[in-house]
């Protein structure tokens, strides 16, 4: 597994070993670097570009803040968790892309916390990247046309046929619904109804219908309605509230 590569950016020594045990004792973590000035961490953040940079907001030369401006400058795609005794720097820090923002005095505990956070960060990218990158080949009368599962609004079968909803057209595919919900499961799509599936993403709305059952309003120009089996309203729900 991947380490983590971490630079600890604080002008008191005592507070950097408190900072460094701590996160010794974290799996996962490689601390590449320390600094006591905001001039020495930025020039450590181009030349080790490491991944989680801890930032105390009070240094020497520079604030913190001024070096979270400096690295923005230098397009390093390194995350930064501000340390800070005042809380009132909150609103600036997360002004600067902050990642996180601990104050002083913490402790294991809140440095777990920020990793797990971190560990989702990493997830929800790749899953980004990977949503992004990948295609779904629809052979139409024309050719094939490949569409990144973000297009697609719902699906639905009419009879023998299964038609996908984009923002801007409707196209026959030659796949059953079944085999585009295992295609496309992963990509934030739900089976509403047996011949429905819906990009939970381009939901707008939904509304009562009867006998427990409800009907999605899309997110499309028409505000296309799509209906909900009473079966499944309530995984529906927990997959789209909150």
């Amino acid at each position: 597994m991947m380490k983590v590569r971490v630079l600890i950016a604080d002008d008191e020594q005592p507070a950097r070993e408190e900072l460094a045990y701590m996160l010794g004792e974290i799996s996962g973590i490689e601390l590449v670097a320390e600094a006591s000035t905001g001039m020495e961490a930025v020039k450590k953040v181009k030349e080790l570009k490491p991944e989680l940079m801890f930032l105390d907001i009070k240094l020497p030369d520079l604030t913190g803040l001024q070096v979270a401006e400096l690295i923005n400058e230098l397009d390093v795609p390194v995350q930064i968790v501000f340390l800070t005794a005042y809380d009132h720097y909150a609103i600036e820090a997360f002004k600067l892309r902050a990642f996180h923002y601990l104050l002083k005095p913490y402790d294991l505990e809140d440095l777990m916390e920020v990793f797990d956070t971190y560990s989702n960060f990493l997830k929800e990218n790749q899953l980004k990247a990977a949503s992004s990158k990948n295609k779904l080949a629809i052979e139409t009368e024309n050719g094939i046309t490949y569409l990144s599962p973000k297009e697609i609004y719902f699906i639905e079968k009419q009879g023998r046929e299964v038609i996908i909803h984009t923002k801007t057209e409707t196209m026959k595919a030659l796949f059953t619904l079944s085999e585009l919900y295992e295609k496309l499961e992963r990509f934030s799509f739900f089976r509403t109804h047996k011949s429905y599936l819906v990009n939970l993403e381009q939901i707008k709305e939904l509304r009562t219908w009867f006998n427990g059952s409800y009907n999605i309003i899309m997110d499309d120009q028409e505000q296309s309605e799509v209906p909900v089996s009473r079966n499944y309203v309530k995984d529906l729900r927990q997959k789209v509230e909150l």
